[in-house]
């Protein structure tokens, strides 16, 4: 009996201590993050059947809003729960396909020091086509802090998410957005 309790006191110190690392690592993260320039020279590629590119596990991708799809406005994201209307989201998306792993924790953070954008998170099978106001999303996870957000994913199984970086009120300019992935604790 005593065996199981200390089994089960090793385990959550080891949850605890696995914690405290994540704190420490993204304190660390966001002291090293350097400032987005204003008037930085980013990529901006027009997007192909609505999408940017795609993003990986570790990567950093900066860009612009300016030239991307205007397709996803209020109706689009309150139809499918990942904002309420009424922020005017007319402004042009950049969209990125993400495939996710099983059994992965995902923090997906947008860094838009010059202008308001938005970060939503959708969860869709990609085949050559973005969903539409119409279209069954099953998932959506959005921030619509001013300066950027973060959103974060814990995935079971292996799925698509699409990505978007969203403009309020008709605003573009540059962001950054960083990716970084990490086995869920305990399997």
């Amino acid at each position: 009996m005593i065996a199981l309790f200390l089994a089960l006191g090793c385990r959550e110190a080891q949850q605890a201590v696995e914690k405290v690392r994540r704190i420490a690592v993204a304190a660390k993260e966001e002291a090293t993050t350097p400032a987005l320039p204003c008037d930085a020279e980013v990529p901006n590629t027009k997007p192909q059947d609505c999408l940017t590119a795609t993003l990986q596990c570790g990567d950093v991708v900066e860009g612009t809003t300016e030239g991307g799809e205007t397709a996803w406005n209020d109706d689009f994201y309150a139809g499918i729960f990942c904002f309420p209307a009424g922020d005017d989201r007319s402004g042009p998306e950049r969209v990125y396909r993400l495939e996710a792993a099983a059994n992965q924790e995902i923090k997906i953070k947008l860094q838009s020091d010059c202008v308001d954008l938005d970060l939503a998170v959708l969860a869709w099978d990609y085949q050559g086509s973005c969903p539409g106001v119409n279209h069954l999303v099953p998932e959506c996870e959005g921030d619509n802090k001013s300066g950027g957000g973060v959103v974060k994913l814990n995935t079971f199984k292996a799925r698509d998410y699409l990505v978007a970086v969203e403009g309020k009120k008709g605003a573009k300019g540059p962001f950054r957005l960083t990716v970084t992935c990490a086995p869920l604790a305990g399997r």
